[in-house]
């Protein structure tokens, strides 16, 4: 019998609400806070590589997904003109049955999941944050915003790259640092040639293509460097179509359809690592808390739900706390950071392509090898 029987979540995002189904369905209580009173999100799609799908598959929620999303097989390279220059195959590591990536519309994602939890019976509070844990041996006290109080056997923060959590286990000076880049999201019809994941490096900057529906595509750049200035919501749909510019083919032709700034997301690039292990006493990070990185691997939503799936599973078969702790961060810790490092390396190599090791294919690849590997 494991010695955690109740645990209480920072973060109904991705991360929180995964591991909070997956310590239900193992039979230990899992409750969340909230800071935000509303638990939907905003965003355009993400990318849902292999290993996340086989993740996922634990919940019992792919089904869900990929009845609205859309089935990706390969990652397609390409020049400024759109011109293929590159395939790489990407694994289907639940067999022909589910597609090796998933494009999904984050709403939709996040709606997944809500359902998932509660249908476990997770406790939501929305609105409500940590102000306060006292920990022991035994377990934590926790003071919430709205000054109720109780005590759990463990904390997690699931509370994004601004960890209010990070804040008050770790030295206050690990915070997210900037890479030099931002990325630009735009969604749009998709046209039927966009049929897997794409990716155009152009002279100034990398753009490409993610199908996320059966309609739906979102159109994403990375920007060198990032504007220094704060873009107002009118201006972003101009400021867009000028940053892909130089391309040609089927970007071109995208670029005109770029008219909504509703349907634009704008955000500078910043990444954290906190150092293993990423625990203090009954407290422990997951997530983008722990290891916030670049989308160059499309894989940060990735590892918050392979967090929190074998944090349950080591919650759930330990009997003493410190090793299901000691076990997580076993699992995770070297993973998360090849992810992170291997990420940041790939944009250096974007803001200097004259770099005689950039090699940003075959790191890919390399990297897509490595995360198909169990967790």
């Amino acid at each position: 019998m494991t010695g955690i029987r109740r645990v209480l979540i920072a973060g109904a995002g991705i991360g929180g609400l995964t591991l909070a189904a997956g310590l239900m369905r193992r039979g230990i209580e899992a409750e969340i806070v909230e800071i935000s009173n509303d638990l939907t999100v905003q965003g355009v799609g993400i990318a849902l590589q292999g290993p996340t799908l086989r993740a996922l598959n634990v919940i019992g929620v792919i089904d869900d997904c990929v009845a609205v999303g859309f089935g990706i097989t390969q990652l397609v390279v390409g020049d400024v003109d759109c011109n293929v220059t590159d395939r790489v195959a990407m694994p289907r590591l639940l067999g022909e049955a589910y597609p090796a990536v998933l494009g999904i519309m984050r709403p939709d994602f996040q709606e997944i999941l809500l359902r998932s939890a509660r249908k476990a019976g997770v406790s939501i509070r929305a609105g409500i944050t940590i102000e306060s844990l006292d920990q022991d041996e035994h377990g934590v006290e926790v003071v919430l915003s709205d000054g109720a109080a109780g005590r759990w056997d463990l904390v997690v923060g699931a509370d994004g790259i601004a960890s209010r959590i990070r804040t008050s286990i770790f030295d206050s000076g690990l915070v997210p640092v900037a890479t030099g880049q931002a990325v630009w999201r735009a969604t749009l019809d998709r046209p039927p040639e966009v049929d897997n994941l794409m990716m155009f490096y152009g002279p100034r900057n990398k753009a490409g293509f993610n199908p996320v529906s059966a309609r739906e595509m979102y159109v994403f750049l990375v920007q060198n460097p990032p504007n220094p200035a704060r873009l107002a919501a009118a201006e972003l749909p101009d400021v867009l179509r000028g940053q892909l510019s130089d391309f040609g083919g089927i970007m071109g032709e995208a670029r005109e359809g770029i008219e909504d700034p509703a349907k634009i997301l704008y955000r500078p690039v910043e990444v954290v690592l906190a150092p293993a292990p990423w625990y203090r006493g009954r407290v422990v990070l997951i997530g983008d808390a722990a290891h916030a990185t670049t989308p160059h691997l499309a894989s940060g939503a990735g590892m918050a739900i392979e967090d929190a799936i074998v944090l349950s599973e080591e919650v759930a078969t330990r009997e003493k706390p410190d090793d299901a702790l000691e076990g997580f961060m076993r699992r995770r810790y070297d993973r998360s950071r090849m992810v992170y490092r291997n990420s940041i390396k790939l944009g250096e190599w974007e803001m200097n392509p004259q770099d005689p090791d950039a090699d940003p294919v075959g790191l890919s690849r390399e990297s897509i090898g490595l995360l198909a590997q169990p967790l």
